[in-house]
């Protein structure tokens, strides 16, 4: 008579057998990252995920945080993703394009600001950059308002007038303003500030997502300083022997493809070629967002992914294993 506990143990190194080898049957693999932080990827796409058990990669833009948008995940919902196995990355300090604003420490100049009249505490000055990253006075951070009416009863905040290139100004302490130690934020500090406030929270960051999937040599070069790995745009596979790790291409989804499109680039390339495919996406079940992806098309890419064991892992995951475990800040 068959003993029911050998058959058991059987069934079980079977199962354990066919994990192992359906997930070494190729060595491409496929990384989700969403851009932006938004709140429809914590109510929609982390449990379609979490239902499979596959994980992802959240940019986090760190000045949105906690900021009372409910457009933007806040910091319980960001924790409850680390601690379910996804991966937070900086996705910079205020979603600025290094074109636009200053590029290196060197650079913040500091505002000529000057008393703006009939309002006390406010300051003015003019600014010669498209966008304005963020003021620093003596190392705090000012709040972005969005009009001169907010920043007039509120310390510590400015409003900026692209129209115009304006800035206004109520620093913490109108001497800050007087003796001009009032600067604005570059790029570098972008990169660097954010992870800083990130891991502030409590958030393990190795990882940056490139704002607007745009990306210059000397940034990638610098990013260095303070990142693992860096990911970017490019539409393209990442390919053993060919990629820099500052650099990792990803494919953008946009709202009108189909799951089969986006599931044919995963066929070519992590089965076929064996390649690391990385998907750029937004918001999703919702119109929140640039380009929002529907829900339930998640869900079939997912299956898929599930179906097929396709290895699907974080960022910082992916990096380790393409790369291998040598990259760390600062070398």
């Amino acid at each position: 008579m068959e003993n029911p506990r050998f058959g058991r143990i059987v069934a079980f190194i079977f199962v354990i057998l066919f994990g192992v080898m359906g997930a070494g049957a190729h060595a491409g693999m496929v990384s989700l990252v969403f851009d932006d932080g938004l709140e429809s990827v914590y109510q929609y796409a982390f449990p379609v995920l979490s239902n499979l058990d596959l994980p992802a990669t959240v940019g986090i833009i760190a000045g949105r945080v906690d900021t009372g948008d409910p457009d933007f995940m806040d910091s319980n919902q960001i924790r409850q993703l680390q601690k379910s196995g996804w991966e937070i990355a900086s996705h910079s300090l205020t979603h600025k394009r290094p074109i636009d604003i200053p590029k290196f420490l060197a650079e913040e100049k500091c505002l000529l600001l000057r008393p703006v009249n009939g309002q006390r505490g406010l300051y003015d000055a003019k600014y010669k950059y498209d966008e304005l990253g963020g003021l620093l006075e003596n190392g705090r951070l000012l709040k972005e308002r969005s009009s001169v009416r907010l920043v007039k009863g509120e310390p510590g905040s400015y409003y900026f007038d692209e129209l115009i290139g304006e800035v206004t100004v109520h620093p913490f302490d109108p001497e800050s303003a007087e003796k001009q130690q009032i600067r604005a934020v570059s790029y570098e500090r972008e990169l660097e500030e954010s992870k800083n406030v990130l891991e502030g929270m409590g958030f393990q960051v190795s990882t940056y997502i490139t704002p607007h999937n745009y990306w210059t040599p000397e940034m990638s070069a610098l990013s260095r300083r303070f990142y693992s790995q860096v990911a970017d745009g490019g539409d393209d596979c990442n390919r053993k022997g060919s990629t820099d790790r500052y650099w990792i291409k990803r494919y953008v989804v946009h709202t009108n493809d189909p799951a089969e499109s986006i599931i044919a680039l995963v066929k070519e390339h992590a089965i076929r070629e064996n390649a690391w495919v990385v998907f750029c996406l937004h918001g999703v079940g919702s119109d929140l967002g640039w380009e929002p992806w529907d829900a339930a098309k998640l869900a079939q890419l997912a299956a898929f992914l599930k179906q097929k064991a396709v290895p699907v892992v974080t960022v910082a995951q992916g990096a380790k294993l393409w790369f291998g475990d040598k990259a760390a800040p600062g070398k």
